[in-house]
């Protein structure tokens, strides 16, 4: 049974941003200090109800959950009274939902109509020696539920009197598993009739009548690998390998005969690929996320898997669930100060050309002086080119490009454009950048002092009248040191930075002063 918990122990580092990035609100799960979303389910009968599962700060799933009852505007937390080893929720309204446990004598399915305050075991449904995965009710009536292997075929039922009894499934009507093979927590998806669930080794079992027959296909991706699959109809879907933290994957597989067969697809952008779920409501949509580290966002494709276009990058989300195409929520990390959870108001996830915008840190400067670029495009931009009238460098291939000197006097255009899979966009700012003399936006070098420089750990500051900010960026542009300070003089211990050139920016209360400053 430890095999369905270990996948599970992946860690999820979710991270909360102060402010909510765009396109998100961010509100409080209300999930314990430390605690993650898991999973979010939907209200079959009320869409303003959702339900989610917390876990902890390695990733596996805990006894807690959290429950909206107003569209995820505020959450509730709650505990259980009831079996050990959440597997997942299914949520009917915002009084019933039910819970799949997995551990022990107590384990099987679990349904609440007081809004989680207690939890009644149906049916006789797994028990010791089980491991119980999935619930899912296709209506008011008729539901199904999936464990691991037993007695030498999968612990598989069904019901018709809306769980109150469940009936397993005849070995003759499921395919056999292979040697160590078994499903996975949460693992499924629906459409219809028809249901999936992937295995740790890379096959989909699928039913086309309420999972009464079933027929197993193998993925692409072979036996090695833990697959899940997420469909948009009867016939059309993708499968992916599962429960691993992958980032950013370049690989999926697709089907358009129900997943009785699959082919490989090498994707296009940024895929990331912890969770995906379909969007209700359109052809070929998909949502992925991730929370690896480096390769963190969320993406969506509208054509089926082979296109990914950037919502958000850069941020941690975790698992997701979508109303339709401009409405969503996403989990994250819970801390003292809330947060926990992202809804999506961005507006429709349509394809389109990225909407190009930055802006300089400083517009009016000495020659000889740097200027340092931002890149304020959004839409989901994947190759970036800056001209720069009058710079050295004149132009950049980087979205962040390296810090521009002007060596002329002159108001000088800074042109970005920005493009992705549906296209470009172009943008120029005349006359956006005004070279000249000293008082032109910098004052004099001798405003302020800097010894030693060369500098191996620590760098002396002076000036002439109140520093207020101190700023040291790398040659590509990066800010690797940022000091807010109100005084004449400060030292900075840079003896963790690399040898190399630096640019120091130096705020005083009417202006700035640039000095290069080199590190040994």
């Amino acid at each position: 049974m430890m095999k369905n918990l270990l996948l599970l122990s992946i860690a999820f580092l979710f991270s909360v941003c102060a402010v909510a990035q765009t396109g998100w609100i961010l509100v409080d799960s209300d999930l314990d200090d430390g605690r993650n979303v898991a999973q979010i389910s939907l209200g079959m009968n009320d869409q303003d109800a959702l339900w989610a599962l917390g876990a902890d700060a390695s990733g596996a799933i805990v006894d807690e959950y959290t429950r909206s009852t107003d569209g995820g505007q505020t959450w509730t937390q709650g505990y259980y009274n009831a079996g050990d080893g959440v597997s997942q929720l299914f949520a009917i309204d915002g009084d019933v939902c039910w819970t799949v446990f997995n551990t022990g004598a107590d384990q099987g399915l679990y349904k609440t109509e007081d809004g989680g305050t207690t939890w009644v075991k149906k049916g006789t449904a797994y028990g010791t020696g089980s491991f119980a995965n999935v619930i899912y009710f296709f209506n008011d009536n008729d539901g199904f539920a999936q464990g691991d292997p037993l007695g030498g075929y999968y612990e598989l039922y069904t019901t018709t009197d809306g769980g109150e009894t469940w009936t397993r499934v005849p070995e003759a009507d499921i395919p056999p598993p292979t040697g160590g093979e078994y499903g996975i927590t949460g693992n499924y998806c629906a459409v219809g009739d028809n249901i999936w669930w992937g295995t740790n080794q890379g096959r989909i079992f699928y039913s086309t009548d309420k999972g009464y027959t079933w027929d197993v296909s193998m993925t692409v991706f072979g036996s090695s690998q833990t697959v899940n699959a997420e469909f948009a109809d009867a016939l059309n879907g993708i499968a992916f390998r599962s429960y691993l933290n992958m980032g950013l994957e370049p690989v999926l597989n697709v089907t358009d005969d129900g997943g009785a067969t699959w082919t490989e697809v090498m994707v296009t952008g940024n895929m990331y690929a912890r969770y995906f779920e379909h969007v209700p409501g359109t052809t070929n949509t998909y949502v992925g996320t991730s929370s690896e580290p480096g390769a963190n966002g969320i993406s969506f494709t509208y054509d089926g898997g082979d296109n990914w276009v950037s919502i958000t990058d850069g941020y941690d989300f975790g698992a997701h669930i979508w109303l339709n195409d401009s409405t969503g929520w996403a989990g994250t990390y819970a801390d003292a100060s809330g947060g926990g959870m992202y809804i999506y108001d961005g507006g429709p996830m349509t394809p389109s050309a990225p909407t190009v915008d930055f802006e300089a840190d400083y517009t009016a400067i000495a020659i000889n002086d740097y200027v340092h670029f931002t890149d304020l495009t959004t839409g989901g931009p994947t190759s970036w080119a800056w001209e720069f009238e009058g710079g050295t460098p004149g132009t950049s291939y980087l979205q962040s490009p390296p810090p521009i000197q002007y060596l002329t006097t002159g108001s000088w255009d800074v042109t970005l454009t920005a493009s992705n899979t549906f296209g470009s966009d172009t943008k120029t700012i005349p006359d956006y950048i005004e070279v000249g003399g000293v008082g032109i936006g910098e004052h004099s070098m001798a405003t302020v002092t800097i010894f030693p420089n060369p500098v191996t750990d620590m760098l002396n500051i002076g000036g002439s009248t109140t520093i207020q900010e101190v700023q040291i960026f790398n040659v590509a542009g990066q800010i690797v040191y940022n000091q807010q300070v109100e005084m004449s003089s400060v030292r900075l211990n840079l003896s963790n930075l690399k040898s190399g050139i630096y640019h120091l920016k130096v705020k005083i209360a009417d202006g700035y002063v640039n000095k290069k400053i080199i590190v040994r």
